[in-house]
């Protein structure tokens, strides 16, 4: 598996109670999907998502060895 094997996406939650929220209420998360579109990384911002993704990406090698 690779990282190009998975999708990101921005997704936004109303959420006025979180102190990352904006003027509006929103909070942004990001979110990496495999191919079967099953959520398997997340972060706060795409940075973490990544860092969260590559995590996932090694470990689905290392069962496959």
């Amino acid at each position: 598996m690779k990282m190009t094997d998975l999708t990101f996406e921005k997704i936004q939650n109303y959420d006025p109670l979180n102190r990352r929220a904006d003027a509006s209420g929103m909070v942004t998360e990001w979110v990496a999907r495999n191919e079967y579109g099953n959520a398997v990384a997340f972060g706060n911002t795409k940075a973490e998502c990544q860092a969260d993704a590559r995590r996932y990406v090694a470990s689905q090698n290392q069962k496959l060895k």
